[in-house]
């Protein structure tokens, strides 16, 4: 988690493409504002996101104006949910 955050705040202009499905994220607590302010990212693979034990996934897409939920692999209604 800490890594999608620095890379997303490094420089949010150039994140396009990113692959997460090989994050193992059962013991993940928090989740808010993972994405936050990744305005340009459009393709987002979440496939193997385990968030039963996130209590705070508060801000977690907010800025990011080009990802829809088409664009998003995921099997989680929690993260679904939060997507426009």
């Amino acid at each position: 988690m800490l890594l999608v955050w620095v890379v997303c705040s490094l420089d949010v202009h150039l994140l396009i493409n990113l692959n997460l499905s090989n994050f193992n994220t059962q013991n993940v607590k928090e989740m808010w504002s993972m994405f936050k302010e990744c305005s340009s990212l459009n393709n987002l693979n979440l496939s193997n996101f385990d968030t039963k034990n996130v209590f705070n996934m508060h801000h977690m897409f907010e800025g990011c104006i080009s990802l829809r939920k088409n664009n998003v692999i995921n099997n989680d209604n929690k993260i679904m949910k939060l997507l426009k």
